[in-house]
């Protein structure tokens, strides 16, 4: 974190002593803080507020030298009097959310970040922060909504695309599990898990899952086209293709409104997300997981075109 908001005590021209001596221990904390000297720092900042009380810049000092010396915890509480001094002090507010969020204090910490964002909107580090946090307390609604903001201001991060493509990845399974409550047994339930099953490579466990959801709706598109590429993947072609023409010899859905696989077979996933929002049919979660997992490809296939970076990485080793 930048140190550009460290403040100082000017000397005066009166030449008094004392102030003279602040000016001086002031630029002498800010040189210490500059070179990394931290612990240092600390007494001086400690000598400033006692001799320049509640001013929230000093207060700021102390707890950003306090925080980048490791005293995390010794930080919090001039960081929290410099923000009530005054609320639209923004570094204090990153360096509070940046140490609730290290010391596990996740939603005090998320709550500072907020703070900081409403006065600094494009300021990445605390988002790609609160988006994190976020998404680790399962509020996974807004971690999306957080990343993709970061998408829209720095197209080129990684970490930004990783965490969206994991944040609707992490929707995508709510949706299942709810379809799972709703209606375990369905064709919608057993097509999901036999697609999770592919994913794996577990063609046995996929193909019967796959066959059970045929027995149950034949007309489901999608799970002939699946079974085709089991039999690509297990060295039967002609199965394959007999499948696929299966698949192609359904009739296409009848799409005069904007149902929910109507949107899902014309790629608008948003906008089936938006209008499956309220229902809670078994119907509804099948069509947001697909387009949920549809979205986490999007975003995976992004991360793929971007120069090399842990998170791919990452995902590659998932």
């Amino acid at each position: 974190m930048a140190l550009l908001c460290l403040a100082s005590i000017p000397a005066q021209s009166s030449g008094l002593p004392q102030t003279d001596s602040l000016a001086l221990k002031s630029q002498r904390a800010k040189q210490l803080m500059a070179e990394g000297n931290f612990a240092q720092a600390i007494p001086l900042y400690r000598e400033l507020n006692q001799a320049v009380p509640n001013n929230p810049s000093l207060m700021l000092n102390l707890g950003m030298a306090l925080h980048m010396a490791g005293k995390k915890r010794e930080a919090i509480p001039e960081l929290e009097a410099a923000v009530k001094l005054d609320p639209a002090l923004a570094p204090a507010w990153l360096f509070l959310g940046t140490a609730r969020l290290q010391l596990g204090e996740t939603a005090a910490g998320v709550e500072a970040l907020n703070i900081l964002l409403d006065l600094q909107p494009d300021h990445r580090e605390a988002r790609q922060m609160l988006a994190g946090a976020l998404l680790s307390l399962g509020r996974i609604e807004e971690a999306t909504w957080q990343y993709q903001k970061l998408t829209e201001f720095d197209p080129e991060s990684p970490q930004a695309w990783y965490g969206l493509g994991r944040s609707y990845e992490a929707l995508a399974g709510r949706a299942f599990d709810k379809l799972q409550e709703a209606a375990p047994q369905s064709s919608y339930s057993l097509s999901l898990l036999a697609e999770t099953r592919l994913r794996e490579q577990q063609f046995s466990s996929a193909f019967y899952l796959y066959r059970r959801a045929l027995e149950e709706k034949p007309a489901l598109r999608g799970i002939h086209k699946a079974v085709a590429e089991i039999y690509r993947q297990t060295g039967h072609p002609d199965w394959a293709d007999a499948e696929e023409k299966k698949e192609l010899q359904l009739p296409s859905p009848e799409c005069p409104s904007p149902a929910l696989e109507c949107h899902y077979q014309a790629g608008r996933f948003n906008e089936l997300i938006a209008a499956a929002k309220e229902d809670n049919t078994a119907d509804s979660f099948y069509w947001r997981s697909r387009a949920y997992n549809e979205l986490a490809i999007n975003a995976f296939i992004r991360l793929g075109q971007l120069p090399a970076s842990a998170e791919l990485h990452e995902l590659k080793a998932r």
